[in-house]
């Protein structure tokens, strides 16, 4: 789904950012097994703390 690290997301823009962290959401309702929900949850949390440290909010 995502291969997402702390430094790959430093490069991407503000939009960029809010994008992946609606489609995380997304995939996070669609998520089959507690493994996908996991993972799809700490890539949220990546992305989320990375908009904090801009001050922008995710929408």
């Amino acid at each position: 789904m995502f291969n997402l690290t702390r430094e790959n997301l430093k490069t991407k823009t503000d939009a960029q950012l809010r994008d992946l962290f609606a489609q995380a959401l997304r995939h996070q309702t669609e998520a089959s097994c507690r493994t996908a929900f996991n993972s799809t949850t700490c890539v949220i949390r990546m992305i989320g703390n990375e908009l904090a440290q801009r001050n922008v909010a995710p929408r």
